[in-house]
């Protein structure tokens, strides 16, 4: 049964008052409490009340404060008046008021509408208005499926793998009980990753528990730096080293988790010489040998004893085990070969397979609130730096084969998905007819795995052409610039943008402009006139995060960290009123949405995704504010008692979380894969669709085990293109949100590496580079400039650049100059994505002089 817990609310008096909120300078959304007096913000903490920050705050979230007041934020509504752009041309603004804003912005909807819907493209990384509002009511009431358009890295290969391994939006481990984790070209618990706050003091109470890490990463990042193990490593080749360790594992010492391979898995599923698992004819189930009857019979037959290798004739067919197959894929990387790939030496992979499978404890278990549980206190941990490279979605996919190898996988001490069961049932996984996983619609969505279908795209994303991803952004810019080789019956007319810099997170600046400049009308909702807003045809002034009121900005997709050991519910709310005439985005596409006429299709809609039910469901023909559908919808969740106001004065809703909800995997009846079969299906819809829009398409990383391939720039490597260079994430920026803040621009311009090019000391050295010396980094898309760090802490074949700095904005005064802007270095082309998952390659090859 749910248990609240509630903690009373704040007290104020008279002109001092203090408010919970929560915090948005990263997408963590940790709870603040913010103190303000006569109306002004005076200071910001760590809500206590908040299972997340329980009262502790990053530099990041206390930097809220100066941003709020900061003097170049955009005030009021701007009309372009240079027909003219590009980059560094001065749009000419002119101020107008609201209501001529509007009739701009309604006009060019309605045409579009009118014409084709799907002419609008709406790009944004506001979390909370595409989760509730954008994707699945506006978007589609409006009639564009054009409502995704997010980021370029991180998500894309990362989010399709865990979805179809663990059922779940993100990669995690349990802190409290890991014993040995690797980070690979990750930071996890080291104020970066996901929900770092909350982490980093989970790391450090692991770490005086006697927890050991191993970072393995081409820059000797800030996790690397207090790690007991850094392991530098060639970039690009994660996935050769994850694979080298599985080869060590089950082929050299026999060390792996029988009864989770045979039970949790599909590793003793019979897989024919084509590929396809063999079938019972009836029932249309997958097939296992029983060993104690030397017969094949349906995978979840009780009492039985699966084999896990062996070659065998059933039907007539010749089959194995897939992980017997799996043994056999992961031969080929024995560590001398791997060695170099990687430039890891084979005796420190050997090694690390060795220490990482006997930290396993495979056999063990452990007993939590009286349930015996499996123990296996290891996890391999990973995120952007290993896997944003062409074929990166196989890299994600060998550490979570790597994780399933040991059984650590939704155990004490493993890894696990981020609230793959809700609390008392409310949400749980599904399970396809072969007994494998499927994520629970609260924290799935955009993916077919299983299910496919070969007909031609609508969407911007080309959906179809990419079934098993859930983020397909790089092709929107492919699309939006008209040099396309996908041809869809129309072109972007229409472009809006909200907490989205197109120009400094994607890739490079120039192709950035040229298709911006394609785009005919851009409006922009800004907090600052920044790169993008320099493309802009009309700029409304947005609300800064301490003037908003969102709703649960900790999502169960990856926001509400199983970490604190709860499920927790919480709201932003508006600290001071906005500044000038800052508007939310949402509150003023919900106003254009009420003049076109389909507003109340958007409630229809909303009632729907939401959950909003009984008395509490929106009216289509009624009108409310924000507060009050936030009030309906909290009040159908929670019941009558736990409204908006409740919550305005409370702050959190808080659940404990059962060992059942802590650690599912022993009661989950669905498996998880090991051998992908869906990935054939998945290749020949894709196949189907490319020859049907006569398409020349690569399919070939559409392979039911993981591998390894060499991204392009393995290949575009010469004598004078004869370095890497990677981008890294420091423990006090987030994306470039930051950039333009005063007190993390101190920060950083006291950090030894934030706003220089790190370059090892050898390659200085042989290069005639001096510590401090101006440099030139240029790669085949463009050119950056900026000072040396000559450093022992970075991969002697690598370059590292940090955060996404190098603003040029004139409207960011701060940010504008500081730094480097590694993105500018990288290329946007069919031939350079990730096949399956859509991710741009961040491999890139470049050759560095004195400038």
């Amino acid at each position: 049964m749910e248990q609240d817990m509630v903690t009373p609310g704040l007290r104020n008096s008279g002109d001092d008052t203090w408010i919970h909120s929560a915090c948005d300078m990263c997408f963590a959304a940790c709870g603040i409490i913010a103190h303000k007096q006569d109306g002004v913000l005076v200071k910001i903490d760590g809500d206590p009340n908040c299972p997340a920050s329980e009262g502790n705050l990053c530099a990041n979230g206390q930097a809220g404060l100066i941003g709020l007041y900061d003097p170049s934020r955009v005030k009021t509504p701007l009309k372009r008046t240079n027909p003219k752009k590009g980059l560094g041309v001065d749009p000419q603004w002119q101020e107008i008021t609201w209501a001529e804003a509007l009739d701009i912005l309604t006009e060019k909807l309605t045409k579009v509408r009118r014409e084709d819907p799907r002419k609008l493209v709406i790009t944004s990384f506001d979390q909370i208005a595409l989760s509730y509002f954008i994707r699945p009511a506006w978007g589609v009431a409006f009639g564009t499926p054009n409502t995704d358009w997010v980021g370029y890295y991180c998500g894309n290969y990362l989010h399709a793998s865990m979805y179809l391994t663990n059922g779940s939006f993100h990669s995690d481990f349990d802190l409290d009980y890991c014993n040995y984790a690797i980070l690979l070209g990750n930071q996890q618990g080291f104020m970066a990753g996901l929900n770092a706050n909350v982490a980093a003091r989970k790391m450090a109470e692991a770490r005086k528990r006697g927890m050991r890490v191993v970072v393995v990463d081409p820059v000797g990042t800030n996790a690397a730096a207090k790690a007991d193990e850094w392991v530098p490593i060639r970039p690009g080749t994660d996935g050769a080293f994850i694979l080298s360790l599985i080869h060590v594992l089950v082929n050299e010492i026999g060390c792996y988790d029988r009864e989770f391979l045979s039970f949790r898995s599909n590793g003793a599923y019979l897989v024919g010489e084509d590929g396809h698992y063999l079938r019972e004819t009836a029932s249309s189930k997958p097939l296992v040998w029983n060993r104690r009857t030397g017969k094949a019979v349906p995978f979840d037959q009780e009492g039985i004893d699966p084999a896990l290798e062996g070659v065998f004739e059933v039907q007539g067919h010749k089959c194995q085990p897939a992980f017997q197959l799996l043994k056999k894929q992961v031969r080929a990387y024995d560590p001398e070969k791997v060695a170099e790939i990687t430039t890891i030496p084979a005796g420190t992979i050997r090694r690390i397979a060795k220490e990482f499978g006997e930290a396993a404890r495979i056999g063990s278990t452990i007993v939590l609130d009286g349930k015996t549980l499996p123990y296996r206190p290891v996890a391999v941990n990973i995120y952007r730096g290993a896997g944003a490279h062409k074929h990166g979605t196989h890299t994600a996919l060998a550490v979570q084969t790597l994780n399933m190898v040991v059984g650590a996988f939704y155990v004490p001490g493993g890894h696990r998905g981020v609230n793959l069961v809700g609390p008392n049932g409310r949400w749980s996984p599904g399970a396809t007819k072969e007994g494998l996983i499927t994520p629970p619609s609260e924290i799935g969505r955009a993916a077919r795995y299983y299910d496919f279908e070969a007909r031609p795209p609508e969407d911007m994303g080309l959906h179809e052409l990419f079934p098993l991803t859930t983020n397909r952004s790089p092709l929107y810019q492919l699309n939006a610039s008209q040099e396309s080789p996908f041809k869809l019956p129309y072109t972007p007319e229409v472009l809006i943008v909200c907490r989205r810099n197109l120009m400094m997170n994607n890739v490079s600046a120039q192709s950035g402009a040229e298709m911006l400049m394609k785009i005919p009308f851009v409006v922009t909702f800004s907090v600052h006139l920044d790169e993008v807003a320099e493309f802009a045809d009309l700029v409304l002034p947005e609300a800064h995060y301490l003037e908003r009121f969102d709703l649960f900005p900790n999502r169960p997709s990856h926001t509400m960290s199983p970490a604190t050991g709860h499920f927790y519910w919480g709201l932003r709310q508006p600290v001071i009123e906005p500044l000038g005439q800052a508007r939310r985005w949402i509150d003023v596409l919900y106003e254009v949405a009420d003049r076109m006429g389909f507003l109340g299709d958007v409630y229809r809609l909303m009632n729907v995704n939401l959950g909003i039910k009984g008395p509490y469901k929106l009216n289509p023909s009624e009108r409310y504010s924000m507060e009050e559908i936030y009030d309906r919808w909290t009040k159908s969740l929670f019941g009558p008692e736990r409204g908006i106001s409740w919550f305005k004065e409370n702050g959190y809703h808080k659940v404990p979380r059962a060992v059942e909800e802590r650690y599912p995997g022993p009661f989950l009846r669905a498996r998880f894969p090991i051998y992908y079969e869906n990935m054939l299906e998945a290749r020949k819809s894709v196949e189907k669709l490319s020859e049907q829009i006569h398409l020349k398409w690569d399919t070939s990383d559409y392979v039911p085990l993981a591998n390894w391939k060499p991204c392009p720039a393995f290949s575009d490597g010469t004598k004078e293109y004869d370095l890497y260079v990677v981008n890294y994430k420091l423990p006090f920026h987030s994306l470039s949100i930051t950039t333009q803040n005063p007190w993390l621009n101190e920060m950083a311009e006291s950090h030894p590496y934030a706003y220089r090019i790190m370059i090892n000391a050898e390659t200085a050295k042989r290069k005639e580079i001096l510590d401090g010396q101006e440099i030139c980094v240029e790669s085949v898309a463009g050119k950056v400039k900026g000072r040396a760090k000559v450093t022992q802490c970075i991969h002697p074949e690598v370059l590292g650049i940090a955060g996404v700095f190098g603003s040029w904005a004139k409207g960011k005064p701060v940010a504008n100059g500081k730094g480097v802007h590694f993105n500018n270095l990288l290329p946007i082309s069919v031939e350079r994505l990730d096949p399956v998952s859509a991710g741009v390659d961040s491999c890139i090859r470049v050759r560095v002089t004195k400038a």
